[in-house]
């Protein structure tokens, strides 16, 4: 028998179309695979329009796309904001991109597991705000439903799994400690991966550390890189903001202009100033923040069990994972900080943050370089790199 996953964050999505305040039709790819491009081209209500629109790439990754217009822009959006395609020939006329997304799907061996990208408001709302979200469902489908593909997991996948969820749910502890003690669990289990007996020991050892207090103490006695973080955050935004700009799609300009400009106001009173950026983003970190984190702590909550979900952490490169997750945490906390030091946050800055920032790196926006600045900088390793990121004071 087959399996099907399907998330409450999925289950409750719908598109709210012309509603959306970032719609789907622009900056994408737009792929048309033959039987839809001969329908739209010769026996669609929009065929002359179609003839101009779609064009055959002769590629191997598809056999059209749509060209887009001068603002990235699908040409069949209307101005109100609805399909054109849709409103004359229904969802199942639309091309294979326009129906699945923001839906994700992997097969991992006989499951499939469905899901939604975080580049969607709408998807982003459903993932984050929601407690229940992360409720995860399961139903037995016959054999032939999908085809199933070579899957295996590592022996200490299921073990790890629920460390990392254990962690996660100890409330009692700042978040930032608690993705520390996963950090360094898996920081001494990556190097053991390749010999069982040896994992299994460094597992124990690492529960036995993160039990008797010793990681935390660790936490506690450790550096942080806060006097870097609103530089950081700054060039981070002026790099997203830039490449949305010279690829001309405006409503991601839109977007990012406007978390962009949040950040510029809050920073702005401290100029050139370290010690008074440092001071702006902890007012606003253990202020506003925590006082909107504490009452809805189900939202950092939801992004790190979504993002172990996308991964299927940790099956593989599992400190390679971490790290990312933990940079982009890095990122968002902080421009959430510096929101938060001018007023208290609302459910719309957390949405515009995630789903900007989301947006902007499915666009290929490659934050490495200045990661690895922020490294040199801090004359750290790669491995300490992220648990040096964690800690805000």
């Amino acid at each position: 028998m087959k399996t099907v996953i399907t998330p409450e964050f999925v289950k409750n999505f719908s598109c709210i179309a012309d509603k959306c305040e970032d719609h789907c039709c622009h900056g994408w790819d737009i792929l048309i695979d033959k039987p839809t491009y001969s329908f739209m081209t010769k026996k669609s209500d929009l065929k002359i329009k179609s003839q101009q629109v779609i064009v055959r790439t002769r590629s191997a990754a598809s056999y059209a796309k749509i060209k887009l217009d001068e603002n990235g822009v699908c040409p069949f959006r209307e101005q109100a904001g609805l399909c054109e395609v849709h409103k004359a020939h229904g969802h199942s006329r639309l091309s294979h991109t326009c129906q699945s997304y923001p839906r994700l799907y992997n097969i991992r061996g006989e499951q499939l597991e469905s899901s939604l990208t975080l580049s969607c408001p709408e998807a982003a709302r459903q993932i984050l705000l929601n407690p229940s979200a992360m409720n995860f469902h399961s139903e037995q489908l016959h054999d032939n439903a999908f085809n199933a593909v070579e899957y295996e997991r590592p022996q200490w996948y299921d073990n790890v799994r629920q460390l990392f969820i254990d962690v996660l749910l100890l409330e009692s502890l700042p978040l930032e400690e608690r993705l520390f003690l996963l950090g360094m669990t898996l920081k001494y289990l990556d190097a053991h991966q390749s010999d069982i007996d040896d994992f299994n020991q460094t597992f124990t050892y690492c529960c036995e550390k993160i039990t008797n207090g010793e990681f935390s103490a660790l936490y506690e006695r450790m550096n942080s890189a806060l006097e870097l973080h609103a530089s950081q955050l700054i060039k981070v935004f002026n790099v997203q903001f830039a490449i949305s700009v010279t690829e001309n799609q405006s409503q991601v300009i839109k977007r990012m202009h406007l978390l962009h400009e949040l950040l510029v106001d809050a920073f702005e009173p401290a100029g050139d100033d370290v010690n008074k950026q440092k001071e702006i983003l902890l007012q606003g970190f253990n202020g506003n923040y925590q006082d909107y984190f504490n009452n809805n702590s189900h939202v950092w909550l939801n992004y790190f069990i979504y993002k172990m979900y996308q991964h299927d952490f940790p099956a593989d490169n599992m400190y390679e994972v971490f790290t990312d997750i933990v940079t982009d945490f890095f990122i968002l906390r902080g421009a959430l900080a510096a929101i938060a030091s001018q007023r208290p946050l609302q459910e719309s800055d957390i949405i515009l943050a995630m789903q900007s920032y989301h947006r902007s790196k499915d666009h290929r926006v490659i934050l490495s370089k200045g990661i690895k600045n922020l490294q040199k900088q801090l004359e750290v390793d790669d491995k300490m790199l992220p648990l040096m990121l964690l800690k805000m004071s």
